[in-house]
């Protein structure tokens, strides 16, 4: 197929930036473009904190739930702790999940749940902090919750793992590809205005009519492809051989 590609918005949360995230959420509409936004329910993070909380907050992400922006649930508190548990997708030695036994899991991701119950959000999508889970965060994420689909992984399309559909994400920015499914992640809190308006022109000249959502996007149940898994083998082959920065 050809390429396809789909945004993703992390780290919404009471504390976020509102002029950033003010700033791409107009520029999305603008391009009728439907996001996954991925949400923490109880942010306790200070990295995460840029202004007073916002006492509207739920209502903005029930707006964006309204006009067919997908939500993800985005971790519990995303605060994060050293670990060398097996990780599914290994970019860094932190999670706020992986390591942990099961039962404390289930407790943080069934409040997190009932944080969106609450606020009459219905999350479609698991999106862990830093990328960082294992085999048990799934395990706890299929008791507590409705949610099958992981928007992570490194693969060229959809696949069907651990019992969860996973949507792969492999983009930070716009990068043009000939055939796949590409999730751009984008980060609004620390974007800076000029970032922001780049992506904009950079989606308007080529890419307009390659973007979809996750509504769109035919789940599989299936493994990786053949070409999936050669792909996932090359990503992680220069991941673990990146120049590293000066001591």
């Amino acid at each position: 197929m050809n390429a396809q590609y789909l945004v993703r918005l992390d780290d919404a949360c009471e504390t976020m930036n509102r002029h950033k995230w003010g700033l791409i959420e107009r520029l999305l509409d603008q391009l009728a473009i439907k996001p996954i936004v991925a949400v923490v329910p109880d942010n306790q993070d200070p990295s995460l904190v840029f202004g007073e909380h916002d006492s509207l907050f739920w209502e903005k992400v029930r707006a964006w739930a309204a006009k067919g922006w997908t939500i993800a649930m985005h971790g519990h508190t995303h605060v994060m702790q050293p670990t060398n548990s097996k990780l599914l997708v290994p970019y860094y030695a932190r999670s706020e999940f992986a390591g942990l036994a099961l039962d404390h899991q289930a407790d943080k991701i069934r409040a997190a749940w009932q944080k969106f119950q609450t606020e009459g959000v219905v999350p479609d999508v698991w999106v862990a902090p830093a990328h960082s889970f294992d085999e048990v965060t799934l395990e706890a994420l299929g008791k507590e919750t409705s949610i099958r689909v992981v928007s992570d992984g490194i693969a060229f399309s959809p696949y069907y793992e651990h019992g969860f559909h996973w949507i792969p994400q492999q983009l930070w920015n716009p990068v043009r590809r000939t055939s796949g499914l590409w999730t751009i992640c984008l980060h609004p809190n620390g974007m800076s205005d000029s970032e922001i308006s780049a992506f904009g022109n950079t989606m308007t000249s080529g890419f307009g009519d390659k973007i979809t959502s996750f509504n769109q996007v035919r789940l599989s149940s299936h493994g990786k492809t053949l070409v999936g898994c050669i792909y996932h083998q090359y990503f992680w082959w220069r991941w673990r051989n990146r120049p590293k920065a000066a001591a």
